[in-house]
């Protein structure tokens, strides 16, 4: 009897492993929950959020500053000021990347990279006016995952969108050759320039918009097409590439209606529409802890008469999450996630897992007092 006891519970406890590594509920996943007490200094709405060395980086955009959070002790460790004037003037910020504890990037819309301190004090400015062929500014946000990258020895990358905002009549074969997306920096050095990769030509069969989400594994670049599932695999050099079709289920309706559409001659709430009609990606994220590679989605919907589109933009109801193997992107496990509950564009990644913002303005648990975040670990999926 005892021997049929432990085979009992055995037998359960594998069962119980077995629901949860194939639920479908996205839920089942979350292993932790931070609840953080905020005041009025620190938004609940960002557009860049970045986790370094067991802090998380809140960039307050409408306030000018930097909430850095302590994730151990979870409180508000300091809050870094960012003046547009002065001597330690950045002028207009763009967002915000860390390189260490008392080394960031913040780029502006006058075509510079300013470096600071934790003071918020500026230690020396990269320009790279030059290298902005149509004057497109580089943007530092977790929003459509414009994060800057780098290879951890030095060397910064930044995703040029010279291709995004190009007439449509000048996307073709010489424009994927005269507009490389991607642009370093060698800080020691202070020398930009373009990787010597180009788009492919294989892109243009969609006929649509060429804009891409970035994110970075342990030895390159990784570009996610707005507008497919194309994933475009940049070794650091730029010397060599691998082109991957990432599988879903989920995000299977891309057209290229708005980008085609006669946008100069209709309403904003009209090209909203028109754009949420349809899917597209929201970005990427590598998990290098648990090799494992996030693709956020929306899988088109239409929105109702009588809604906010600029709202909804901001704050979409809902997104997809896609699963992959981060050793060759095949497709493990994909989910619609709850509606009202969690923020798009709002994610980080550590060693306990993918991290998301059940803070959506909609979410009947919100409170603007409280900084949430539920911790989701996909390890038992592979």
């Amino acid at each position: 009897m005892k021997n049929l006891s432990i085979l009992i519970g055995i037998f359960c406890l594998a069962s119980c492993s077995q629901v949860k590594e194939h639920s479908t509920d996205p839920l089942s996943y979350v292993s932790d929950t931070t609840v953080i007490s905020i005041d009025r200094k620190t938004e609940n709405y960002v557009r860049a959020v970045q986790h370094f060395d067991g802090k998380l980086y809140w960039w307050n955009s409408n306030r000018s500053t930097i909430s850095v959070i302590d994730l151990e002790s979870q409180q508000v460790e300091k809050t870094i000021k960012l003046a547009e004037e002065g001597p330690d003037g950045l002028g207009i910020a763009l967002g915000i990347f860390v390189i260490n504890s008392d080394s960031l990037i913040i780029p502006n819309m006058s075509y510079e990279l300013n470096l600071i301190n934790s003071l918020g004090s500026k230690l020396a400015k990269f320009d790279y006016s030059e290298f902005s062929k149509i004057s497109v500014v580089i943007p530092s946000m977790t929003r459509y995952s414009s994060m800057i990258q780098t290879n951890k020895k030095g060397r910064l990358y930044f995703g040029m969108e010279d291709l995004k905002n190009l007439p449509i009549e000048d996307i073709d074969e010489k424009a994927l050759t005269e507009y490389p997306p991607i642009l370093k920096l060698d800080l020691e050095k202070g020398i930009f320039e373009f990787l010597d990769f180009k788009v492919p030509n294989s892109i243009l069969r969609y006929n649509n918009s060429i804009e891409f989400g970035i994110s970075a594994n342990n030895s390159s670049i990784l570009l996610l097409h707005g507008q497919s599932n194309m994933l475009f695999e940049v070794d650091f050099s730029g010397e060599s590439f691998n082109e991957h079709q990432l599988e879903s289920e989920l995000i299977t309706n891309f057209s290229n209606a708005y980008f085609l559409s006669p946008r100069m001659s209709s309403s904003i709430e009209e090209n909203m529409k028109l754009a949420f009609k349809h899917s597209e990606n929201f970005g990427l994220e590598f998990d290098p802890h648990k090799n494992l590679l996030y693709r956020f989605g929306w899988p088109g919907e239409e929105i109702p008469d009588g809604v906010n589109t600029t709202q909804f933009n901001s704050t979409p109801p809902f997104y997809t999450l896609s699963v992959y193997d981060g050793s060759d992107f095949s497709l493990i496990k994909e989910f619609t996630l709850p509606r009202n509950t969690y923020l798009a564009h709002h994610y980080f990644v550590d060693e306990k897992g993918l991290n998301l913002f059940p803070m959506h303005p909609d979410n009947p648990e919100f409170n603007e007092d409280e900084l949430v975040i539920h911790t989701f670990d996909f390890s038992g999926l592979k």
